[in-house]
């Protein structure tokens, strides 16, 4: 099934809320990226020239696929590598397809900013990002929890997973191009997470590799939602949807918008991280 598509000249903000966010219901808004300055300006070397002597970490993977869970062991699957912007982007833009798609830059490194209990922290070193991108007016402005970039090369694939912020996100297209499959949260039990108690420990995702040539049956007849993503688009994900991002333009730059629900639906999602929220908290931890 394919996510509608909306012009923004054909979607207010209060029905964004009524017609998507509201009844939880991804949206492509058409052009809702169009006027960001970054859509203009992000080319590999304006970022070198504006921040490629920034240091950073970012993921390192041996294959196209982030994480990539086929790797034999835990350190390998979340392997990240050092660097500065600059080399980064020099990585994911010369050299071969294979090469590119093995790094991949996101907000789980270096938020761009988080606003937690009405304080606003922004990276100073990435705060310059901050110029050239807006908070786009669809985003409930007083419910903002955090900001982040993505940088990549063509051919990443980003492992079906949901986010488990609890938050609303729109993902802003500000270059290249990008192909997302998306899944509700009441299809929990064919998605298969990873289980609770069990050796891996990203309980957000997915132990299902949508790219194998021999997929579970039930996870085959499941209700796909498919997106696609031009320079200018942006793509609403509602709080626990699963998704799966294929990386196509040659330099990819992303800025993700996450909010927090006014009213956080109850879903087999929501119920099960809810779960992993209170266990956390009880052992102490994150």
């Amino acid at each position: 099934m394919q996510v509608a598509r909306v012009p923004v000249s054909e979607l207010s903000p209060t029905d964004f809320v009524a017609r998507f966010e509201r009844p939880e219901l991804p949206v492509v808004i058409a052009g809702g990226a169009a006027e960001q300055a970054a859509t203009r300006s992000w080319s590999p070397g304006y970022l070198k020239q504006k921040l490629g002597a920034v240091a950073l970490e970012y993921k390192r993977s041996r294959s196209h696929q982030h994480p990539n869970f086929h790797a034999a062991s835990l350190a390998e699957m979340f392997a990240r590598e050092r660097g500065t912007l600059g080399s980064l982007i020099d990585a994911v833009t010369v050299g071969p397809e294979a090469e590119r798609a093995q790094r991949l830059f996101t907000g789980d490194e270096r938020y761009l900013l988080q606003r937690r209990d009405g304080q606003t922290r922004i990276d100073p070193e990435l705060a310059p990002l901050l110029d050239d991108v807006a908070v786009p007016a669809f985003v409930a402005a007083e419910r903002l929890y955090t900001i982040w970039a993505w940088f990549s090369g063509k051919g990443v694939r980003t492992w079906l997973h949901y986010d488990n912020n609890a938050c609303h996100n729109l993902n802003a297209q500000l270059t290249g191009a990008k192909s997302c499959t998306l899944y509700a949260p009441e299809s929990l039990p064919q998605l298969a997470p990873f289980p609770l108690g069990g050796p891996n420990p990203a309980h957000n995702c997915s132990e299902i590799d949508v790219e194998s040539p021999e997929l579970p049956a039930d996870f085959v007849q499941t209700k796909a939602y498919e997106a696609r993503l031009e320079q200018g688009d942006l793509l609403f994900i509602p709080a626990y949807w699963f998704h799966t991002f294929r990386h196509d333009g040659d330099f990819n730059c992303n800025v993700n918008f996450w909010w927090k629900p006014e009213q956080l639906r109850m879903s087999p999602v929501a119920a099960r991280q809810a779960l992993l929220d209170a266990v956390h908290r009880v052992a102490g931890g994150p």
